[in-house]
């Protein structure tokens, strides 16, 4: 009578489940089964099976990282709060495992097929989704968990996956990153200031240009990975009584500029901002209202003048009504007092023909580039230029940044055919 009962529930619900044999007596959900067992990979931040490591400036790895097959450099100055392993029996295992939960997720069938081209405030709820070829990810990429903590999220790309200059994945209504799979068959390339979140499981290299971001971890197979200022974390896995939509901090003027947004909030009383220069001894620096409780969008901003450290770390303090509170994700600095300054641009707007300005050392500039609000570069020099001509493109909102040894700032050009 027990199996037959439980036929009888299988068969009832056999979009969500199935049964072992016709009489057995066990069901599994195919929700739950979707997670990929990391193994030996859980605690890494960064991992190549096979590849060298090489880190320029101060990128900070919260998590474990390592190689099993290859050289290791730029740690110091970068900084990790963990372990590193190379070539010893942690590092030997994990290549094992990423490849065990690489061809897990291979197995797994596509719920939906969907385009190449990702973000522009897309929105996926839960499901395996499939991607035939290289993907390109700009702007927003929002994944809502409508609500459910446990809800999973697997994107399969048949080839390599780049992300734009300041793009976002972005996580709501109680989805975490844990629950966040990504399996890359290919290069893994994330734009300079892009912030990803989610568990990459990746076969070949990997790229995290400068000041990129990672909620999560990334995992080769085999490929080197190339390291560039930026702040990768397993410990960033939070779940707050408030729908955290975006926190960032840039510098401007030699100060901390932070902001942030909420999608809804309940029972927020406070906001308290916290700073830190090793991610782990926190000083309250301010405060700012929360909304209480509110179903729309609420913009935030706090600006920190006493940037005096070469590293410096922002998170917020999310303080209930009630007394109760969280901890938000941390974000970094670097270098904020000595970044580019005495920056000019004009006429802005303008035509199309610009000149550009530069009180500090020109020489020290190593690169400017422009890119469109899609993310695609469209111009970029190696050196200083004094006047550079956009007039063949369409009139619009443009981003410029400039780059010396120490920092990368952004300014907005428009054009406006006169």
């Amino acid at each position: 009578m027990r199996n037959k009962v439980l036929l009888n529930i299988c068969l009832l619900k056999k979009d969500l489940f199935f049964c072992l044999t016709v009489f057995g007596s066990f069901c599994f959900s195919n929700f739950f089964s979707q997670t990929p067992p990391l193994g030996a990979c859980a605690n890494f931040a960064i991992y190549t099976a096979v590849g060298a490591i090489n880190s320029n400036g101060t990128t900070n790895v919260t998590g474990d990282i390592g190689t099993d097959v290859g050289a290791f450099n730029g740690f110091p100055p970068g900084i990790i709060i963990g372990q590193s392993h190379v070539a010893d029996a942690t590092s030997a295992q994990a290549a094992i495992d990423v490849d065990l939960a690489y061809t897990y997720l291979t197995g797994l069938a596509c719920d939906s097929v969907i385009s190449v081209i990702l973000g522009g405030n897309q929105t996926l709820t839960p499901q395996t989704y499939c991607i035939g070829a290289a993907a390109t990810l700009n702007g927003d990429l929002i994944l809502d968990a409508q609500g459910n903590p446990n809800a999973i999220f697997i994107l399969k790309i048949n080839g390599a996956l780049s992300t734009g200059t300041l793009s976002h994945v972005l996580l709501i209504n109680s989805a975490l990153f844990n629950h966040v799979y990504w399996q890359i068959n290919g290069l893994l390339t994330l734009g300079n200031q892009s912030v990803f979140k989610g568990i990459a499981l990746i076969n070949g290299a990997m790229s995290l240009l400068d000041s990129a971001t990672v909620d999560g971890q990334v995992l080769s197979k085999a490929g080197a990975i190339t390291l560039s200022n930026n702040h990768v974390s397993i410990s960033s896995n939070v779940a707050l009584p408030i729908e955290l939509y975006l926190f960032s901090v840039r510098c401007e003027n030699q100060t901390a500029i932070l902001n942030w947004r909420t999608a809804s909030e309940n029972n927020n009383q406070f906001f308290f901002i916290e700073r830190s220069t090793d991610a782990m001894h926190w000083t309250e620096i301010g405060r700012l209202l929360g909304a209480g409780n509110s179903i729309i969008a609420c913009n935030y901003s706090f600006t920190d003048g006493q940037t005096l450290d070469a590293l410096m770390y922002y998170r917020l303090k999310q303080y209930d009504f009630d007394g109760q509170f969280k901890y938000s994700s941390s974000v970094y600095l670097s270098d904020c007092k000595q970044r580019l300054d005495g920056i000019g641009i004009f006429p802005n707007p303008g035509s199309g023909k610009f000149n550009l300005s530069y009180e500090g050392d020109q020489n020290g500039v190593t690169g400017i580039l422009i890119y469109n609000v899609y993310g695609q570069l469209i111009y970029q020099s190696d050196v200083f230029q004094e006047a550079f001509n956009l007039s063949n493109n369409a009139e619009g909102t443009y981003f410029l940044y400039i780059k010396n040894a120490n920092s990368i700032v952004s300014k907005k050009v428009v054009i406006e055919k006169f």
